[in-house]
């Protein structure tokens, strides 16, 4: 997981942007009444309208405030009324959980020109939560669709009433939605992209031993490098972030996915052994004789192959990975 900069004010757009009526598109709140009107003596009715009474806060609530929804809902039994853990032996919506989801209608928003605005005002090329693989978009000309997948934190299957949160629509690859699916997660047990990151919490770290025996022939023996995930010295003996990074790892399987960067290591020890103090001021001259200013970050940036600086880990795939790298073999 990558940290996701927590925008309030855009939360608050967004919240006003999917509460809002245009085209074939019908506002929560309109589904929420029309419900309410023509069902006035359905044993629900409650419900619906504490979520209409609740909407926008919904829609643009913090991760801590929809979680404490969440256990407000399973105290008062109204949890129990949505989902029954007991279904067909596995758990499932009830009835009245289907009737939720259809009217918070995630599949027509993911169809609308507002999914269109989350991701554009996003922003967000790679998958938040391996950043392995791109977030992808394309449009049509006449119907802008999006190839990108949204993770819900707290699943859709469960807490329907959730399926359009701002905070709780993470950007991700189709391989990671898939492997979190419908499971239940916790913020105190699982990292939530915008309230931590596992860049701020772990790093990727590199075998020395096994960087010793690759370079003894480099064209032979790149399986004989290895690396690790640990956790920042700061967070050592955090039996909070402990579960936390080993239940990120498990679910994503983060290690198994990056098995297959091994080249990626390779060339970046190659660099590391050939970018030295002196290489780097001959690249600037380099530059400087082509009239071209170049930075510290993006000599850095050249030499890595990738994005390195915290702010841009999101632009491109591998980033984290390779500024971990990076840092370790004292590239940048």
């Amino acid at each position: 997981m990558i940290h996701i900069k927590r925008d309030d004010s855009k939360a608050s757009e967004y919240a006003k942007l999917i509460d809002t009526t245009k085209g074939k598109y019908v506002s929560i709140s309109e589904r929420l009444e029309n419900w309410i009107l023509k069902n006035p003596t359905n044993s629900n009715v409650g419900i619906v309208q504490d979520l209409k009474d609740r909407l926008h806060c919904i829609l643009k609530g913090t991760p801590e405030e929809l979680e404490s929804l969440i256990k407000e809902y399973y105290k008062n039994g109204n949890q129990q009324k949505i989902y029954n853990n007991s279904l067909n032996n596995k758990g499932g919506l009830t009835e009245f959980g289907g009737v939720l989801l259809d009217l918070f209608n995630y599949k027509s928003f993911r169809k609308s020109a507002k999914a269109v605005w989350l991701s554009d005002s996003l922003n967000i090329k790679s998958c938040v939560t391996c950043n392995t693989q791109y977030t992808l978009k394309v449009n049509h000309i006449k119907n802008k669709r999006l190839l990108f997948h949204l993770d819900h934190f707290f699943p859709k299957s469960v807490y329907p009433y959730l399926s359009l949160s701002y905070y709780n629509l993470i950007p991700c690859c189709a391989s990671c939605n898939m492997s979190k699916s419908n499971k239940v997660f916790q913020l105190n047990e699982n990292i939530h992209p915008y309230l931590e990151s596992f860049h701020d919490i772990a790093k990727f770290k590199l075998d020395e031993e096994s960087l010793t025996e690759y370079l003894v022939d480099p064209n032979r023996n790149l399986d004989k490098l290895s690396y690790k995930v640990e956790l920042r010295s700061s967070y050592l003996g955090s039996s909070l972030y402990e579960i936390k990074l080993e239940n990120y790892l498990r679910e994503f399987r983060i290690c198994e996915q990056y098995e297959q960067f091994k080249d990626n290591v390779a060339e970046m020890c190659m660099k590391s052994r050939y970018y030295n103090i002196k290489r780097r001021k001959e690249l600037r001259e380099l530059f400087k004789e082509s009239d071209i200013i170049i930075s510290d970050e993006l000599i850095g940036r050249f030499i890595v192959g990738n994005y390195h600086d915290e702010k841009d880990l999101l632009k491109r795939p591998l980033a984290k990975f390779m500024k971990d790298i990076g840092e370790d073999l004292g590239l940048i």
